[in-house]
């Protein structure tokens, strides 16, 4: 499937299992999640940051039947929320998928919960929460917002502050905010850092 190597050469394997969209996705992802531990003085790994951004969505265009059914077959534990929608357990079929090849615990971590967030995310997995949402070719966000966003003191502030942007907008289509994400809310809030 893939390979633990360099940038490079794990960009060109994604090439063949994602759509050039998803590829673009995934190199903006990993270009501001560089972007953020630089602007914040992050220490975390580059090479790793990056790899994590570029295999996040590993797993995003397969079909729900095929989500569902990995998720079944592997006994993964999810979300009620992952449960009720499944384009949001990609995360946790490609966390697995990348636990299952040798990736780091914390490169999986941040993917199973790039989605939702969670208190078990950790720094690397802060920065792709928020790196996967503001990305610049996400049509979601105006500029001024994303700036906005970047502007705010903190990763911790950022992410408050997507976490009240999301809670809005399921809110809008009645639907309920995660557990986790408000576990994370409710975390930060208290002032504690991943």
């Amino acid at each position: 499937m893939f390979s633990r190597t360099g940038s490079i050469t794990l960009e060109e394997e994604l090439s063949s299992l994602m759509s050039e969209a998803r590829v673009l996705h995934s190199k903006e992802t990993a270009a501001t999640s560089l972007s953020l531990v630089s602007q914040f003085g992050e220490q975390l790994d580059r090479g790793l940051c990056s790899r994590t951004a570029l295999l996040h969505d590993i797993a995003r265009e397969w079909t729900d039947d095929d989500l569902l059914l990995y998720a079944k077959n592997h006994h993964l534990a999810l979300e009620k929320e992952e449960e009720g929608d499944p384009v949001l357990l990609h995360a946790p079929v490609g966390s697995h998928l990348l636990m299952e090849k040798g990736y780091e615990s914390s490169l999986c971590l941040a993917v199973r919960y790039h989605t939702l967030g969670s208190v078990h995310m950790g720094r690397l997995g802060l920065v792709l929460f928020i790196a996967d949402y503001i990305e610049p070719g996400r049509k979601h966000l105006s500029d001024r917002i994303r700036k906005e966003l970047r502007d705010l003191p903190s990763l911790e502030m950022i992410c408050l502050e997507i976490l009240r942007m999301q809670g809005l907008y399921l809110q809008s289509k009645g639907k309920e905010t995660a557990r986790c994400s408000e576990e994370l809310k409710r975390y930060l809030l208290a002032g504690k850092i991943l």
